[in-house]
């Protein structure tokens, strides 16, 4: 059931009152405005799109909410709001919001978590966690209006990435694209010895799904659910806001990628290999692949999905980090998790 709260005496920046919608199901209108606004927000990201609600709680014991704020008649915050579920339709009293609030502005932020905060607090949530998706600069600012608002740095290192490398892709040549020799070598070897990459169809989610359970297995820890993948059928079928690549050597499977895109950037988010031992790089063509694609799509940013967090030493992570140098230098800082109480 949906509830719109009476405007606040919370202010915008602009002098204009705050309303805020929180609600298990927007209205057409409110739908509308929703997707308009996380699509073209700078701070928007796939994480908080509509379209991918289902991935992002799929095999999660989550209950999704909308959260909606106006300055006016302009929306100024937006967000997938993550109610953990108790049992059945209960829910705890705590609420997450991953790559969210999405605001018009940094500027806006601190009205923003004002008035999230209050919505938050009229439905008994009492631990709200946040990560607002700025970048650079723009995260410190973020993080310094986070304390500001009473909000504490949770971070951990099997936390949402706060630390990435990304590639400009815009009016970038093959060789602006992989400026470095030896990975240039890597591809080109991996190609004559007849590894193929190429995007891969909803059909081949069930490839992505055996090589990640197989690299998660071996780390010990648990894989993606049935549910996940289900979810992301349609999505990858739908051709727009994902694509999935895979790698094949000899009619055998060595890797597969999957990366979502929003707006004008694409951010690989998981990808695993086989671990049969080859004479080259099972994962730099799909990567290529992947990266030629987003080229071609429009995106002007590639994000290689983080890399660990200073005194971060797990070798897992240090190792795929060091894969993803191979294709970028250029580290962007990103807003880490954020907690309150009341």
């Amino acid at each position: 059931m949906g509830y719109t709260c009476r405007p606040m005496a919370t202010l915008s920046h602009t002098g204009a009152p705050v309303r805020v919608v929180w609600t298990r199901r927007l209205s057409a209108e409110d739908a509308a405005d929703y997707d308009r606004f996380v699509d073209t927000a700078t701070s928007g990201s796939y994480a908080q799109a509509r379209s991918l609600v289902d991935v992002m709680t799929a095999g999660r014991h989550f209950a999704p909410r909308w959260f909606l704020a106006r300055a006016g008649d302009d929306v100024i915050g937006a967000g997938l709001v993550l109610r953990p579920r108790a049992v059945g339709p209960l829910v705890l009293p705590a609420a997450v919001l991953e790559r969210g609030p999405v605001c018009r502005s940094l500027a806006d932020l601190p009205v923003v978590l004002s008035a999230l905060r209050r919505a938050a607090l009229r439905r008994g949530v009492a631990r709200l966690q946040v990560m607002p998706y700025f970048a650079g600069a723009d995260a410190d600012r973020a993080e310094d209006a986070l304390a500001r608002a009473g909000y504490k740095c949770v971070h951990e290192p099997s936390s949402a990435h706060a630390r990435t490398l990304r590639i400009d892709l815009a009016g970038k040549d093959e060789l602006g694209l992989f400026p470095s020799k030896s990975l240039r070598r890597d591809i080109k070897q991996a190609e004559r010895l007849g590894a193929r990459a190429r995007r891969g169809t909803a059909a081949d989610l069930s490839v992505l799904a055996s090589l990640y359970a197989s690299l998660m297995r071996a780390q010990g820890k648990a894989p993606k659910t049935d549910a996940y993948f289900a979810a992301l059928s349609p999505v990858i079928a739908e051709g727009k806001r994902a694509a999935l690549f895979v790698c094949e050597h000899e009619g055998t499977p060595m890797s597969a990628m999957l990366v979502m895109r929003h707006g004008t950037q694409a951010t690989w988010l998981l990808g695993a290999s086989n671990m049969e031992k080859r004479p080259f790089s099972k994962t730099g063509p799909t990567m290529a692949c992947a990266i030629r694609w987003a080229q071609a799509e429009g995106c002007t940013v590639f994000d290689l999905g983080g890399i660990p967090m200073e005194g971060d030493h797990d070798d897992k992570r240090r190792s795929i980090a060091a894969f993803k140098f191979d294709f970028s230098k250029t580290e962007v800082r990103l807003v880490r998790e954020h907690a309150r109480w009341g």
